[in-house]
């Protein structure tokens, strides 16, 4: 027996296609409503959110603080470890790179 679709949903209307669409629509708004900075990537401004949390390893001995940004999948995807970007003022180097787990990019970033 063939499978009963309701008339107003089409076999297309049950791809993950919408869901896809809807989901890029919505990270594209976070970007646009939360991005605190811009990266410099050569020479394209890509919005991001920048976060610099401080820690104190090792009992307070060494402060540290280990910058990160995160932001479209597009954008930052291509980046690897090495490459370079700026943020303001200050240019880093980028250590880690690698989806976030929520449909974003995240750059863990270091000095340079």
């Amino acid at each position: 027996m063939p499978a009963v679709v309701p008339a107003a949903m089409s076999t297309d209307a049950m791809s993950l296609a919408p869901f896809a669409d809807i989901e890029q629509a919505v990270d594209a708004d976070v970007i646009r409503l939360l991005a605190n900075a811009v990266a410099t990537i050569g020479n394209v401004d890509v919005p991001v959110i920048f976060d610099e949390p401080f820690s104190m390893p090792f009992d307070g001995e060494v402060d540290a603080s280990t910058p990160s940004c995160t932001g479209a999948v597009e954008a930052l995807r291509a980046l690897q470890r090495g490459a370079r970007l700026v943020i303001g003022d200050r240019t880093f180097q980028v250590m880690t790179s690698g989806p976030d787990g929520g449909g974003f990019w995240r750059l863990e970033l270091g000095g340079v």
